[in-house]
């Protein structure tokens, strides 16, 4: 994260020491009726990936030359299946999901800047949604539960699915490094709270157990994205 930043710092860095191109705002920045997008970049400029596991894909329509709406949504999908055949007459199957989308739709206010630079604030409506499970399979046994991870099928049930809201505050900026073209970076602040999901087991021969999810909530600071790129329409 730190070579995240410092790269991003350096892009502003130069943008700074060539501001003064003979360009007016409108050359670079949004104006009213402007459409963005956006992806997070991971490994920073030398070795970069899109990733929405870690990322977002944003849109932003501009009311005002300063005032911008947000829509964006990340997503993170992984399977895991382990086959035990040390023992070719009691082979064992275990096979895990989880499944992860959040939502943000918000407001932002963009500062003055420079010719290249939009600074802003603003803020996200969060909502969240998770799916887990655990199904493991022996000959004739079988053990599922709906509703939580158990890598071993311990009873210590983990990464519980469920769904949360809540707000972030956020400030970020954007550097365009040609017309219609920017990188950038952004932080928040989350107050979130959710509630997990019930979960139910299943196992042959025995009686289905449901075991209440519970509810959570947090306060947390991040980094949205890393380092971004986007372009306006």
């Amino acid at each position: 994260m730190k070579k995240v930043l410092l790269t991003a710092a350096a892009v502003f860095a130069f943008g700074f020491a060539n501001a003064q191109e003979g360009t007016t705002t409108s050359d670079y920045k949004p104006t009213k009726g402007t459409v963005t997008t956006e992806v997070g970049l991971t490994g920073g400029l030398n070795n970069t990936d899109f990733d929405l596991n870690t990322g977002v894909l944003k849109f932003r329509y501009f009311l005002k030359d300063d005032l911008g709406l947000r829509l964006g949504f990340a997503t993170n999908s992984n399977k895991t299946e382990e086959i035990d055949n040390s023992d070719l007459t009691n082979v064992a199957t275990l096979i895990n999901k989880r499944s992860d989308l959040t939502l943000n739709l918000g407001v932002e206010k963009h500062f003055a800047g420079s010719d290249r630079l939009s600074t802003y604030a603003g803020a996200d409506l969060l909502i969240g949604f998770r799916g887990a499970s655990t199904e493991y399979t022996e000959n004739n046994y079988s053990y599922n539960v709906d509703g939580a991870n158990d890598s071993n099928v311990s009873g210590n049930f983990t990464n519980n699915g469920g769904n949360y809201f809540g707000l972030r505050l956020l400030t970020g900026a954007d550097y365009y490094i040609a017309k219609k073209v920017f990188l950038g970076v952004e932080a928040g602040l989350n107050i979130v709270t959710g509630k997990n999901k019930d979960i139910e087991i299943t196992e042959t021969a025995q009686p289905n157990v449901s075991i209440t999810g519970g509810k959570n909530s947090g306060i947390s600071t991040n980094v949205i994205g890393g380092v971004r790129i986007g372009y306006q329409f």
